[in-house]
C-alpha cells in the first residue's frame, strides 16, 4: 500500500515537488510551535520526518529539496545565535550531524526503492515467462488436438472414399455379361469420384461450390461447342453431396453419350438448380436435341444410382423421364440456405 502510494506520487512531478514543499512547511511550522516545550540541542527534531517521508514518497530530488530547506530553516531560527547564519564549532558539529543523518536517510530510502523496482521487474519478467510457458502449453495441447482431429478425420474420409470405390466396384461387376466392359465403366466411375475429389481438395473437404462440382463431372465431354450449359446460384454443398452429385452427373453424361442428346451433334444438355430459402434443393438434367428415347428394358446399378442412392444423400428423391425430346432428371432434397446466393449461367 504505502509502495503503491509512492509510485503514484512520483508520477507526477507536481505531486513529488508539491509534497516537498507541504512536507517542509509543516515540518517547520511543527518546530516553530513546540519550540518552548523542547531541550536544547534538537534544533532538527521535526525536520528528520520530513526528509524521510519526502524521500519515500516524492524521491530523492525532492527529499534533497526538503532536506536543504529544513537545514538552512535550523541554522537560522534553532542554532544559536538565531536568527543569523553565523558559523562556529558547535554550529559545524551540528550542521555536519545533520547533514549524516539526512544523507545516510536519503541513500538508504533510494537504495530501498531501487531494489524494490528491481524486484518487481524481476516479478514482471517472471510473469510474462509464465504466461508464455502457459501460452506455448495451450498452444501445444490445441496442436495436438487439431493433429488428433485431422487424423481421425482423414481416417474417416478414406473410409467414406474407399466404400464408395467398393460400392462402384461391386456392383459394377454385378451381373455383369462382359467382365472388359464392367471394368471399364468402373474405371470410368472411379475417375468420376477423382475429379470430385480434386475439387473438395482445393476446398481442404470443406464445403464446395457447386459449380465447381458439375463443372468438374462433365469437363471430360465439354468440346468448346457450349453444348452443355451450367445455371444455377452460387451454392456450397458438403464432401458426402459433392460426390454423390459427381457420380449421377457421370452416370447421365454416360447416357447422353450412348444413346442421349450427346450422341448427336445437335443435342445439347442443360444443368441447372435452384435453392430455396428454407433449404429445399431441386437439381435437374435436362437433355434436347437427341434421338428419340424410351425407358431401359434393364435397369443397372446407374439407375439405381441416380434414383436411389444419391438421392439419399440428399434425404429426397430423383425422377427420371424418358420424354420425346430427351432425357429429364430431376432430384430433389435438402441443403443448408445459403444466403446472398446470386444466380450464374455459363457454359460448362
Amino acid at each position: 500500500m504505502m509502495f503503491t502510494i509512492a509510485t503514484w506520487v512520483r508520477s507526477s512531478p507536481a505531486r513529488a515537488w508539491g509534497l516537498s514543499l507541504v512536507a517542509f512547511a509543516v515540518a517547520l511550522a511543527t518546530r516553530f510551535a513546540t519550540d518552548t516545550s523542547l531541550p536544547a540541542g534538537f534544533p532538527y527534531l521535526t525536520f528528520f520526518p520530513a526528509v524521510i517521508l519526502t524521500t519515500f514518497f516524492a524521491g530523492v530530488w525532492p527529499g534533497l529539496l526538503c532536506a536543504v530547506l529544513s537545514g538552512f530553516s535550523a541554522w537560522y531560527w534553532f542554532i544559536a545565535p538565531h536568527a543569523t547564519f553565523a558559523v562556529g564549532p558547535s554550529v559545524l558539529i551540528a550542521l555536519a550531524f545533520y547533514v549524516f543523518v539526512v544523507g545516510v536517510d536519503i541513500v538508504l530510502i533510494h537504495v530501498m526503492h531501487e531494489a524494490l523496482e528491481d524486484l518487481e521487474a524481476e516479478r514482471a519478467v517472471n510473469q510474462r515467462l509464465l504466461e508464455q510457458q502457459s501460452a506455448h502449453v495451450q498452444e501445444l495441447k490445441a496442436r495436438q488436438r487439431q493433429q488428433l482431429l485431422l487424423q481421425r478425420e482423414l481416417s474417416h474420409r478414406m473410409k467414406n472414399t474407399l466404400a464408395m470405390v467398393q460400392a462402384v466396384v461391386s456392383q459394377s461387376l454385378k451381373n455383369a455379361t462382359d467382365p472388359k466392359e464392367a471394368a471399364a465403366m468402373a474405371a470410368a466411375r472411379i475417375q468420376a469420384l477423382a475429379r470430385a475429389q480434386d475439387v473438395l481438395t482445393a476446398t481442404d473437404w470443406a464445403a464446395s461450390a457447386l459449380a465447381d462440382v458439375v463443372k468438374a463431372a462433365v469437363a471430360p465431354l465439354v468440346d468448346g461447342r457450349d453444348r452443355i450449359t451450367v445455371t444455377g446460384p452460387n451454392v456450397e454443398v458438403e464432401a458426402r453431396h459433392a460426390l454423390g452429385l459427381a457420380l449421377a452427373i457421370h452416370e447421365l453424361a454416360t447416357n447422353a453419350t450412348k444413346y442421349g442428346a450427346l450422341s448427336v451433334e445437335t443435342g445439347t444438355v442443360a444443368i441447372s438448380w435452384s435453392v430455396t430459402q428454407e433449404g429445399g434443393f431441386v437439381f435437374e438434367w435436362r437433355e434436347r436435341g437427341g434421338p428419340p428415347v424410351t425407358p431401359p428394358q434393364r435397369r443397372g446399378f446407374g439407375s439405381r444410382l441416380t434414383e436411389r442412392v444419391v438421392p439419399g444423400y440428399f434425404g429426397g428423391h430423383a425422377d427420371m423421364r424418358f420424354e420425346p425430346s430427351g432425357v429429364i432428371y430431376e432430384l430433389t432434397g435438402w441443403l443448408l440456405p445459403e444466403e446472398g446466393a446470386q444466380a450464374e449461367t455459363s457454359p460448362a
